[in-house]
C-alpha cells in the first residue's frame, strides 16, 4: 500500500502545476504553515493523508489529516471523496496580495481506507486553537441567543455558554429550510461539531468557533425552562467577581424602563431603586421610556453595576404613580474636581438630568444612532436621542436648547484584557421628543453667514476679473491658432523635403550597390572558363551586395512610411525603429537625449546607425541581447550599441568587397555629421560600438510640438 501511495504521489507531483516560488510542499504541517511566509504566493504542494471530513452536502472542502498535522483543503475536482478515505492530493496554495489564502486540490487520487479519529469529548474551557482546530469535538453548553447571520443567510449562530465560558456555534442551514432554533434558547444542548479556530470568509480575525453542518449535531440533554421569567430574580450580591457573576444562570429583572437606546439597550430601575442597563436579544423589541417591563437575561458587570445581556423582555401592567424625583440641573454637580470622564460620580447613573445648553455638533440623519453635543458652561454632554431620532430634524448647530434625559455613564464591559474599564462617556438619553425644548434659535446674521456675504462679493469681482482674463485669452488664442497654421504649412513643407532627401539617398545608396553587384557577376562572368573558383567568389560577393541593397530598400521604405521622426520620446522612437529587426532577441534602451534638439536629419543618421549596429549584432553576432544607450555630454551626442554576441577582429573584418557595406555606412553618415564610431570586440566576447558627434543646431520646438 505505502509502495501504491508512493507512485501515486509521484504521477499526482509530475502533473502538478510548475512552481513559481518555493519548493513542493509535502506534508498538512508544511501547508498550514504555508501562511507564516508571506513571500511566497504561488507554491505547489503533494501530501497523502486520510480524509477526517467532508464539507457536506457540496464536497467543497475536505478535512486531511497526517503524522504531522491536519489541514482543511478545497476540492477543485469532481471526485468525491468520503471520510476515512486515504488520498493522495496535489495542487497550489496560493497567498493573495491580501494576505488571503486558498489551498485548492486539482488532483485527488484513492490509495486506499484508513480510519476517521473519534470525537473529542471537551468543556468549552478546554478548546485550544492550537490543539484542537479541525478536530471534531463534543460539548455540552446553554443556550444563551440565536440568530441568523448577517452577512450569509446559508448560516445561523448559537451562542453557546457553560460556566463563563462562550463560544459561537455556525449551523448550516439550506435555502428554505425551516430550522427551530428559537426552541433551543435556553436549553442546555449536546453540540457535536468541527472546531475552527477562525472563521472563513469575510471575517477574516474572528473566532474560534464550532461548524456544524446538520441540525441533528445539536441535541438537547435538559430543555429550557417553559417560561424563561420564570428564572430567579437578579441577586444583590456584593464584591463578586466579574467570572463569578458570569457563570450564573439566566436572570430577571423588573421595574420602570426610563431609557432606550441604540436599539437594543434600556435602562430599567427596580422597586427598589436599583438600576440595570439591559441589552436585549436578537429579534427582541424594546418598549418604550416609562413603561413598566420584565427582562430575563444572563449576568455581567461593568464593575459599578450587575447588568443583564442576550434578555428577552415582557411588558408588565403598569405601576401607581410614581415619586418625584430631583434632577440633576448642573453638570458641576456630577463631576468632581478638575472635571473630566475620570471623575464622573458613578451614582449619577440613571438620574434624570434637566439641562441647558448649545449644539456643538450633530450626527448625520443617516446613522443608526443619532446623537448631538451640547456645550454646557465649561462642560460638555452627549445627548441620545434614544427612539426619536427625528426629534432633531429642525436644530441647527448653535442652538441653544433644554434637555431632560436619564444620565447614562458610558462604561466598557469587562474583559481579561481590560480588568478596570473606564467611563468612556456622560450621556443624556431623552425619553419623548417632548424632552428638548429650543430655547433660542441662533441668530441669522452669524458670523459664518457674514462671511458668506464677504464670499459672494469677491467671487462677483473675481468673476469680472476672470471675464476680462477670458476676453484675453481668446484674442490670444486666435492668434495662437494663425501661427499654429503658418507653422504647419511649414512643417508639411519641410517633410516634402524631407521625403525628397530619403529619395535621393535611397537613389545614390542603391546605385553604388548595384553598379558594385554588376561588376562583381561581370568578373565572374570572365574567370568562370579560367578560374571557376575566383568566378564564384565574385558571385558570392555578388549575392552578399544584393541582400544588402534589399535590406537598404526595405529600410528606406520603412523610413518613408513611419512617423518615427514625429515621435517627441526618441527612446520610443528608437524602439519603433527596431522593432522592423527579425528574431527574438531582447533590447533593452535607454537614451537620454531630447527629440527636440535634434534635427531631422541628425535623428534620422541616429536611427539608422542604431539600426544598422542592432541588426550586425542580431545576424552576424548572434545576439540574444542588445542594450542601446544614449546621453549628451559637453555639447557632443554620445551613444553605444553593446551585444553579448560572437565579437569580431575589427581589424580583419569584411569590407565592401566581400558584400558588407553596413559600417561603411555608418561611417559615410558620421563623416557628414563630424562624428567619430569606435568598435570595442574580440572574438567570443561580445561588440561595443560607441558613437560621438557634436550636437547640431537645436530647432524652433514649434516644428517639434505634439
Amino acid at each position: 500500500m505505502m509502495m501504491i501511495s508512493t507512485i501515486l504521489s509521484m504521477a499526482i507531483a509530475a502533473a502538478a502545476p510548475a512552481a513559481t516560488e518555493g519548493e513542493t510542499l509535502r506534508s498538512a504541517e508544511e501547508l498550514n504553515g504555508f501562511a507564516d511566509d508571506p513571500r511566497r504566493r504561488y507554491t505547489p504542494f503533494c501530501i497523502t493523508g486520510t480524509v477526517q471530513a467532508v464539507d457536506e452536502p457540496s464536497h467543497d472542502y475536505i478535512v486531511v489529516s497526517d503524522s504531522s498535522a491536519w489541514v482543511e483543503i478545497k476540492n477543485g475536482t469532481a471526485y468525491r471523496p468520503s471520510a476515512g478515505e486515504i488520498v493522495a492530493l496535489s495542487g497550489l496554495a496560493h497567498m493573495s496580495l491580501h494576505q488571503e489564502i486558498d489551498i485548492e486540490a486539482d488532483t485527488i487520487a484513492s490509495v486506499g481506507s484508513g480510519s476517521v479519529s473519534a470525537p473529542l469529548v471537551l468543556p468549552l474551557r478546554d478548546m485550544s486553537e492550537e490543539r484542537h482546530h479541525l478536530r471534531t469535538v463534543v460539548t455540552t453548553g446553554t443556550v444563551i441567543d440565536a440568530f441568523p447571520d448577517e452577512i450569509d443567510a446559508s448560516n445561523h449562530f448559537l451562542l453557546l455558554k457553560d460556566a463563563e465560558d462562550v463560544l459561537p456555534v455556525a449551523l448550516r442551514v439550506a435555502p428554505g429550510e425551516e430550522t427551530d432554533l428559537e426552541s433551543l434558547r435556553d436549553a442546555r444542548v449536546r453540540v457535536k461539531g468541527r472546531f475552527m479556530r477562525t472563521v472563513s470568509g469575510s471575517r477574516k480575525f474572528s473566532g474560534p468557533f464550532i461548524s456544524v453542518d446538520n441540525r441533528s449535531d445539536v441535541s438537547v440533554v435538559e430543555p429550557a425552562l417553559s417560561d424563561p421569567f420564570a428564572a430567579p430574580p437578579l441577586e444583590k450580591a456584593l464584591y463578586r467577581t466579574p467570572r463569578e457573576i458570569a457563570r450564573r444562570g439566566r436572570r430577571t429583572v423588573s421595574g420602570e424602563v426610563l431609557a432606550v437606546w441604540g436599539g437594543n439597550r434600556m435602562m430599567v430601575r427596580t422597586g427598589g431603586g436599583r438600576i440595570v442597563n439591559v441589552t436585549l436579544a436578537h429579534g427582541q423589541s424594546a418598549p418604550s421610556p416609562g413603561d413598566e417591563a420584565t427582562a430575563a437575561g444572563y449576568p455581567e458587570t461593568d464593575l459599578f453595576r450587575v447588568n443583564l445581556s442576550r434578555a428577552v423582555v415582557r411588558a408588565e401592567a403598569r405601576a401607581a404613580a410614581r415619586q418625584e424625583e430631583a434632577e440633576i440641573t448642573d453638570l458641576a454637580s456630577v463631576y468632581s474636581g478638575d472635571g473630566g470622564p475620570s471623575a464622573i460620580d458613578p451614582g449619577s447613573h440613571g438620574r434624570l438630568m434637566r439641562l441647558r445648553g448649545v449644539v456643538q455638533s450633530m450626527s448625520s440623519p443617516d446613522d443608526s444612532v443619532r446623537r448631538m453635543l451640547l456645550a454646557c458652561g465649561p462642560f460638555k454632554l452627549t445627548v441620545d436621542l434614544g427612539l426619536h431620532p427625528d426629534a432633531a430634524d429642525d436644530i441647527e448647530v448653535g442652538t441653544e436648547l433644554e434637555v431632560t434625559g436619564r444620565c447614562l455613564l458610558e462604561i466598557g464591559r469587562w474583559n481579561p484584557d481590560d480588568i478596570f474599564p473606564r467611563i468612556r462617556n456622560l450621556v443624556s438619553v431623552i425619553r419623548t421628543p417632548e424632552d428638548i425644548r429650543i430655547i433660542a434659535r441662533p441668530p441669522w446674521w452669524t458670523p459664518i453667514r457674514l462671511l458668506v456675504v464677504i464670499s459672494i462679493l469677491a467671487a462677483a469681482l473675481v468673476g469680472v476679473y476672470i471675464w476680462n482674463r477670458i476676453l484675453q485669452k481668446l484674442v490670444n488664442r486666435r492668434g495662437r491658432e494663425l501661427y499654429r497654421e503658418q507653422v504647419a504649412h511649414a512643417i508639411a513643407e519641410f517633410k516634402t523635403d524631407e521625403r525628397t532627401r530619403l529619395a535621393v539617398e535611397l537613389h545614390d545608396s542603391l546605385s553604388q550597390e548595384l553598379a558594385g553587384v554588376a561588376c562583381q557577376v561581370a568578373a565572374g562572368a570572365k574567370t568562370l572558363d579560367r578560374n571557376p573558383a575566383v568566378s564564384r567568389r565574385c558571385l558570392e560577393t555578388a549575392e552578399k551586395m544584393l541582400n544588402s541593397c534589399r535590406t537598404e530598400l526595405r529600410q528606406c521604405l520603412f523610413d518613408l512610411r513611419s512617423d518615427t521622426l514625429e515621435e517627441p520620446d526618441f527612446a520610443e522612437a528608437i524602439r519603433k525603429t527596431l522593432d522592423q529587426l527579425d528574431g527574438d532577441t531582447a533590447i533593452s534602451i535607454r537614451f537620454n537625449v531630447p527629440r527636440r534638439r535634434l534635427k531631422d536629419t541628425t535623428a534620422h543618421a541616429i536611427l539608422a546607425i542604431i539600426r544598422e549596429l542592432t541588426g550586425n549584432a542580431i545576424r552576424h553576432g548572434g545576439a540574444t541581447d542588445v542594450k542601446v544607450a544614449g546621453c549628451t555630454e559637453a555639447g557632443r551626442i554620445l551613444f553605444s550599441v553593446r551585444d553579448n554576441g560572437c565579437g569580431f577582429d575589427p581589424a580583419n573584418c569584411d569590407g565592401p568587397l566581400q558584400g558588407h557595406f553596413g559600417l561603411e555606412g555608418i561611417r559615410n553618415r558620421l563623416e557628414k555629421l563630424s562624428g567619430t564610431l569606435t568598435i570595442d570586440s574580440r572574438p567570443g566576447d561580445g561588440t561595443r560600438a560607441a558613437v560621438s558627434m557634436p550636437m547640431p543646431t537645436v530647432q524652433t520646438q514649434e516644428a517639434h510640438a505634439p
